[in-house]
């Protein structure tokens, strides 16, 4: 595997609370580490406790709670260097998604990798506040992973698969950095692509399918031999998820448009609703982002994970 992670200090965070969603992400960020050749930041956060009876007692409980995550922080690196990647642990204090955005924005990093408690029914319409905060303002990518997919308990970078990503698109300007960053991932993993896009009442079937035929094309200029786009009538958040599960993705990527100040607190209403709903991994991509998605558009040196094993 290449080293130009670290000589040009591009950066994934991988943030952990140590649960099953997060062992799950992490071996998504052990195998998106190796695949764009670059370094990853584990963060765990200590949370600050507000209800603490005495100094002493609160010094006991961050002493504790130090030393445990010290010891899985140590045991996290020690499996991705071993897996080839280059990595570096950090403990933060405070609250969760704020230390979680500190970080990102400090290591500019291209992507948040992170768990989500997504489970089945109604309970999955609640992903949790801290990855809905860091997915609202995070200065690039985030791919959420939900915990209750897992059929295995650490997430092993051999079992994460990559080989089917479905986009959405209402061909703007922000749908488009999704498909760009699906397009780059594809040329890494040669993965299939399915390009959907939910028409509304009264929406043209031709003009639509003109429009998507020219960004299969646009996909094949760019080297990718298999791809799919479907035209399909219908509400967006449904008619996504009911195609993401006919076609069997691995995942869903969805744009969102990202803006400054507190507008940015409120994500698309369809991206919120395919990444709480989602029945796969999704990548929300925002378009005023920092980075401008140079994540995934690297091919170089970076090699394909399977070709580790």
């Amino acid at each position: 595997m290449s080293s130009l992670g670290r000589k040009t200090g591009r950066c994934i965070v991988v943030p952990t609370d140590f649960q099953q969603p997060a062992r799950r992400a992490f071996g998504y960020g052990i195998k998106l580490a190796r695949l764009l050749g670059v370094w990853m930041e584990i963060v765990h956060v200590i949370k600050t406790p507000y209800d603490m009876p005495g100094p002493s007692q609160y010094s006991r409980y961050l002493d504790t709670a130090k030393t445990s995550a010290l010891l899985e922080l140590a045991r996290l690196t020690r499996i991705a260097k071993e897996a080839g990647v280059q990595v570096e642990p950090s403990l933060q204090f405070g609250v969760p998604d704020a230390c979680i955005l500190r970080r990102a924005n400090h290591v500019r990093a291209e992507v948040i990798v992170m768990g989500t408690e997504g489970r089945t029914g109604w309970d999955r319409l609640h992903i949790g506040s801290t990855v809905e905060a860091v997915v609202r303002q995070a200065p690039c990518p985030v791919l959420a992973i939900h915990g209750g997919l897992a059929r295995d308990v650490v997430g092993h970078p051999a079992r994460v698969k990559l080989a089917r990503l479905l986009v959405a698109t209402d061909f703007s300007p922000c749908a488009d950095q999704a498909l760009q960053a699906v397009s780059a991932l594809a040329r890494l993993t040669q993965a299939k692509v399915c390009v959907v896009h939910a028409a509304g009442k009264g929406a043209s079937k031709k003009d639509g399918q003109r429009k998507l035929n020219v960004l299969m094309e646009e996909l094949r200029r760019q080297g990718l031999e298999e791809v799919e786009g479907f035209w399909i009538p219908g509400e967006p958040i449904e008619t996504i998820l009911s195609q993401a599960a006919r076609w069997e993705s691995d995942v869903v990527s969805v744009g969102t448009q990202g803006r400054r100040g507190l507008s940015r607190l409120v994500l698309g209403s369809v991206a919120e609703g395919v990444l709480r709903r989602a029945g796969c991994p999704v990548l929300v991509v925002k378009n005023a982002h920092r980075l401008s998605v140079p994540m995934l558009d690297t091919k170089g040196d970076a090699q394909a994970d399977d070709a580790h094993h």
